[in-house]
């Protein structure tokens, strides 16, 4: 009984560890090496922003801006808004993600996104490609068929793919067509670039001093991790409900380790007067608990595995947010769930153990 609570309790954390593993991925797959995020300064999120035309120029004549083959800056203006793919469904089913309006460029800034079906949508058109997650979750979306957003009907010409990043929960279109349809004039929302290898320190430090511009820079793995914030929020609220049950756990097995202490009063006082010491009988207790409690634990993950895999966990697209993401079990979600029930099986037993190697030698005999 005592190995199967703790097997509930190493399963939870081995479950939570699957989906926050899965959602971060997703998330920090979006940032490339080099790739950095242009915002007004102040603000840390892409819908909060706003960046002039004029500030857009500035900051593409920049020396440590990559250039593509033809000599052009990889800067790649963008502006997003609010997607519903499926706004016919109720509120439980509706999933609102992002709309991103982009120029052509932004596929070679956003260098890992690959076609898996289709084509880009072309320039000054209502066309719009769909990330391959949003297709799968929404079969409405395939190419060919008509999408109504706002005042225009758009036509949806290509499935795209990005590393299974964030990204991939996505819809693109053409900025000038977004633009006038969400009414946002002379400016956008966030500046993607790509820098020249060694000059990202350069090019953070000649937006602050130029004061011409009211932008901040960071790279995309620094914007990204932010963006993860509120999956720690998310282990956080899971972890109080594993500590919870790990307290009872730790009860149950130290309720274990005192009986076998008592059943085992005779064999203590042999092993004193064959020359085993307090702490040899303190140490044979304590290692006994954590191997009862790491069988639970190996039970545990078993068990998750098993869940994982027959309730379609695995394989199935959720979302938080406007992320969607797939479960996905790590070597980090294995290794936590092993030394959860290793620290179970220490603090359940130590007490007893100790109990156990303060028994006197004369009261141990006794019971012989």
């Amino acid at each position: 009984m005592t190995a199967s609570v703790v097997a509930l309790v190493v399963m939870l954390l081995f479950i939570l560890s699957g989906f926050v593993a899965g959602l971060r991925a997703t998330v920090m797959q979006d940032a490339l090496p080099d790739n950095w995020i242009v915002l007004s300064r102040g603000t840390t999120d892409e819908g909060a922003s706003y960046i002039s035309h004029e500030q857009y120029e500035i900051v593409k004549s920049r020396p440590q801006i990559a250039t593509a083959a033809d000599g052009e800056a990889l800067v790649s203006p963008e502006v997003i808004t609010g997607f519903n793919p499926n706004p016919d469904a109720g509120a439980s089913q509706s999933l609102f993600t992002m709309m991103r309006g982009v120029y052509p460029l932004a596929y070679q800034v956003h260098s890992s996104m690959r076609l898996t079906t289709g084509r880009w949508p072309a320039r000054s058109t209502s066309e719009m490609a769909i990330g391959r997650k949003v297709a799968a979750r929404f079969p409405n979306l395939a190419i060919g068929s008509d999408f109504k957003f706002g005042p225009r009907t758009f036509k949806i010409v290509g499935i795209f793919s990005d590393r299974d990043s964030a990204r991939e929960s996505e819809v693109m279109t053409d900025l000038g067509t977004l633009t006038q349809d969400i009414h946002v004039n002379n400016g956008f929302a966030v500046l993607h670039v790509v820098l020249k290898p060694g000059t990202h320190t350069d090019f953070a430090k000649s937006l602050t001093t130029d004061s011409r511009v009211k932008l901040d820079a960071m790279s995309e793995q620094d914007f990204y991790a932010k963006q993860t914030e509120f999956v720690d929020q998310l282990r956080a609220l899971g972890l109080i409900v594993a500590l919870i049950l790990a307290i009872g756990s730790v009860f149950g097995a130290m309720n274990t380790m005192y009986s076998a202490v008592a059943r085992r009063t005779s064999e203590i006082g042999v092993l004193r007067v064959l020359g085993f010491s307090r702490f040899n009988v303190l140490t044979s207790f304590v290692i006994e608990s954590i191997v009862l409690a790491l069988a639970g634990g190996v039970l545990g993950e078993i068990l998750g595995v098993l869940v994982a895999y027959s309730t379609g966990l695995n394989s199935q697209l959720m979302n938080v947010g406007q992320f969607i993401f797939r479960f996905r079990l790590t070597l980090g979600a294995f290794v936590s769930g092993l030394i959860a029930a290793i620290l179970i099986g220490a603090l359940g037993g130590f007490l007893p153990a100790w109990r156990a190697s303060r028994i006197r030698l004369v009261e141990s005999l006794r019971s012989v």
